[in-house]
């Protein structure tokens, strides 16, 4: 008898769990933001030459294997690449905004069918800020839509976005590190 009632309740959280996530968003077309912001010891310059390469991805990126050039054009708006996971998964980038010497911004999606789970869309944002002397202030931002509705949005402000801002901050010491090492600085 109790594991009846067991599987039954859990068939009905699932069907309650379900029908709320077909709720729409409390706040639709907001985006929830994750950030990471660093020095890096690099002039400006040194940092957006390495920052304006798309193929070096897999060198600061946690779970990237490799990374592969979808256009023929490698930076601008349009630029286009392909990153393959150590999962197996591939994830697609697209320049959408870029300003030279300054970062650009790039949707996140898979191929024709949109961002990638668990997100309704999401973009990641390159920014240098402008600072005094040899060094670069590197903001990295990643803004996003959850997607599951009501739900979606509950589990953003209980877990996601706490769980997306630690990724951040290791993101950006990884990227500090290797564009630091790179250039011989230590």
């Amino acid at each position: 008898m109790g594991v009846r009632v067991f599987f039954l309740g859990l068939v009905v959280l699932t069907a309650v769990v379900a029908v709320l996530a077909q709720v729409p968003p409390s706040q639709p077309g907001a985006w929830s933001e994750a950030r990471s912001d660093f020095v890096i010891r690099l002039s400006q310059p040194e940092v957006w030459e390495k920052l304006q390469n798309l193929r070096l991805a897999h060198h600061y990126v946690p779970g990237v294997k490799s990374v592969e050039m979808l256009t023929s054009q490698e930076t601008g708006v349009g630029a286009s690449r392909r990153i393959f996971q150590d999962s197996g998964d591939t994830l697609d980038e697209t320049v959408v905004e870029w300003e030279e010497g300054r970062g650009f911004e790039i949707r996140l999606h898979r191929g024709p069918e949109g961002a990638p789970a668990p997100f309704e869309r999401a973009r990641f944002r390159y920014w240098i800020e402008k600072t005094e002397g040899e060094e670069t202030h590197l903001s990295l931002t990643i803004l996003y839509q959850p997607s599951g509705g009501r739900v979606g949005e509950w589990v953003d402000a209980m877990i996601l976005n706490s769980e997306m801002n630690k990724r951040m901050g290791a993101l950006g010491m990884r990227m500090r590190d290797y564009y630091e090492e790179d250039a011989g600085v230590r």
